[in-house]
């Protein structure tokens, strides 16, 4: 008989579901030590509408119809908005075919829906950040308490060490919205690990991690199955590799995971100037000496080195569970004090 799970990381996902974010829905709702309390899409991949409506048909497709899907920020806070078809295809899910007959909430905001779940349960709930940071940035101005009532939030953004895929110095995902990356980086959170570039182009999919999706049969695999054979033929044309890597699930990961990676604590602003270096994520990584004035903002965790081989197994385990209807459902109503 099967081991009951009686505690489970509550998270919250906030995403611009294209493909990566797909695997990574995929990911956590195969783990049985997770509950997916709910999701918010914002702008970037593809509109926040779309992306609102590809979130709920993947968890469709994976039986998680009990998650509510919201519409987030539909543009970034002080520049025009931008898509990624080139890299996601024109719906965000690479055009595969996925029922969407699916409902998603428009009642309230994703960044009001974030603060109305840290209220009625502080210190409960997590936050995976695998977009623009617009959502993140509303909810904080909303309510200036939320870093207290976060246990901790992790994002997969920015380019430290390493240069940016947007521009030679931003990465995607705070290029979108650099103001609203600055708020987030600067709020003081209980625990935030920055989770960019600098450790996600360490982990491409290996031949062995590839044949193991390919044989699965389960939902969840069958749906990463399609989803990694786009973003594998957009990566074989940029990087000449028919493989990709796992940029947003790895933020997920290391969230669960601390112990798959190598940490350094620094001061992490964002350039909001207009130029060639806007939306560069620059850490104070200077040693601290005596006498030094403090940082402008408190340090954040950026992850600086991954664990790889750890870290694809636990991806697979997520993969392989993911639909079958055991691991991930949500706990009790009593047991989340609704």
């Amino acid at each position: 008989m099967p081991e009951t799970v009686t505690a489970r990381r509550r998270i919250v996902l906030d995403c611009d579901t294209g493909l990566d974010d797909t695997l990574t829905l995929i990911f956590l709702s195969g783990r049985p030590d997770v509950e997916l309390v709910a999701v918010g899409s914002v702008h970037g991949n593809v509109s926040a509408v779309q992306g609102a409506h590809n979130s709920a048909a993947v968890l469709k497709a994976l039986g998680r119809t009990d998650v509510p899907v919201t519409v987030g920020a539909r543009r970034p806070l002080a520049q025009p908005v931008q898509y990624s078809a080139k890299v996601h295809g024109s719906d965000g899910l690479g055009e595969i075919p996925i029922d969407r007959e699916v409902q998603v909430r428009t009642d309230i905001s994703a960044a009001e829906q974030l603060v109305q779940l840290a209220r009625r349960h502080p210190g409960e709930l997590e936050i995976v950040a695998i977009g623009p940071l617009t959502n993140i940035a509303l909810a904080l101005m909303i309510e200036p308490e939320l870093p207290n009532l976060i246990a901790g939030i992790s994002v997969m953004g920015g380019a430290v060490t390493v240069p940016g895929n947007n521009t030679p110095w931003a990465e995607s995902n705070i290029a979108h919205d650099p103001e609203a990356a600055s708020l987030v980086f600067s709020a003081g959170w209980r625990r935030c690990v920055l989770v960019g570039l600098d450790v996600t182009l360490t982990t491409w999919l290996r031949p062995t991690e590839l044949a193991a999706i390919d044989a699965l049969a389960t939902p969840g695999g069958r749906l990463a199955q399609q989803i990694i054979a786009k973003f594998s033929a957009y990566f074989s044309v940029a990087y000449g590799r028919q493989s990709c890597p796992i940029h947003d699930p790895t933020a997920a990961i290391l969230l669960l995971h601390p112990e798959y990676g190598e940490y350094s604590r620094w001061s992490v602003q964002v350039e909001l100037a207009r130029g060639l270096t806007r939306g560069a994520t620059v850490a104070d990584r200077r040693p601290f000496v005596a006498g030094k004035p403090a940082p402008p903002h408190p340090p954040i965790e950026v992850a600086t080195r991954l664990n790889v081989d750890p870290l694809l197994a636990c991806f697979l385990d997520g993969i392989r569970a993911a639909g079958t209807g055991q691991p991930g459902q949500p706990m009790e109503k009593e047991a989340r004090g609704e």
